[in-house]
């Protein structure tokens, strides 16, 4: 009897130690968004998901976007080479609109990726990656696919992207643009200034494996003239007769640097 009763009260403070021992509330996880673009991009324009091309020797903007929670934290920048593996490069505070702007000069294929090491408050994260390649003729690549244009569609069921490239005169820039045929739509002839390029070839690419509906795209080779600034336009349409016009545009701002 005795020996049941000391072990009544032994389990009953077990218990009641348990119960009253506080319990840690789990970090909250947060998300990392991220682009890139040509040149010093200041704002939250012009961003590409996508890889771009850019002359060597001349600037890209990384940033990332994340959560409200994250505003005065400090994510840090990695970056690797073709060569090599991922480094820690620098760090930077979330800014008051919860954005982080990286500017880089790049000389060769150059990746970036943010992350954020975590916190009481707050789960470890890791932004998508993007990279940024060089090109040693002046060249200058874009493409984007379907989802920055879905992304970005309103309630008029329109997107409107803005994008920036610079190339140096003589070089080559590529535009390649999410297209899909079974919806009836298709892209417009670029509205070009003849004075800073003339378009070389516009082809059209089958979705891969084939499938049946998938989204495939167009591409469009230009050569740069002249320097000075200009801009390209794309129109994405059903081109018949009250057919939906423009329901995809991208204004592409092209600085042509000697």
């Amino acid at each position: 009897m005795f020996r049941s009763r000391v072990l009544a009260v032994i389990l009953a403070g077990t218990a009641m130690a348990t119960m009253a021992a506080p319990v840690a509330a789990a970090p909250t996880a947060v998300t990392l968004t991220d682009g890139i673009a040509a040149g010093v991009v200041r704002g939250s324009e012009g961003f590409s998901q996508a890889g771009i091309v850019v002359p060597a020797d001349t600037y890209v903007t990384y940033v990332v976007q994340t959560e409200p929670a994250l505003v005065g934290r400090v994510l840090e920048i990695w970056t690797r080479s073709a060569t090599s593996t991922w480094q820690r490069l620098t760090s930077r505070s979330v800014a008051a609109d919860g954005s982080v702007h990286y500017f880089a000069r790049v000389a060769a294929w150059t990746a970036f990726q943010a992350r954020f090491a975590g916190d009481d408050a707050n789960a470890a994260a890791a932004a998508h990656g993007r990279v940024a390649n060089a090109s040693a003729r002046g060249d200058a690549t874009l493409v984007i696919g379907c989802d920055e244009f879905q992304a970005r569609t309103g309630s008029a069921g329109t997107a409107a992207l803005q994008r920036s490239l610079a190339v140096r005169a003589g070089a080559v820039v590529r535009v390649r643009l999410c297209s899909n045929a079974s919806t009836g739509y298709r892209w417009d002839a670029p509205v070009l200034d003849g004075r800073y390029l003339s378009l070389l070839a516009h082809r059209t690419i089958a979705p891969a494996g084939g499938m049946l509906g998938a989204a495939g795209s167009e591409a469009w080779t230009m050569r740069a003239l002249g320097a000075g600034a200009s801009t390209a336009t794309f129109t994405y349409s059903r081109p018949w007769a009250g057919g939906e016009k423009a329901t995809w545009t991208l204004r592409l701002a092209i600085t042509v640097i000697r």
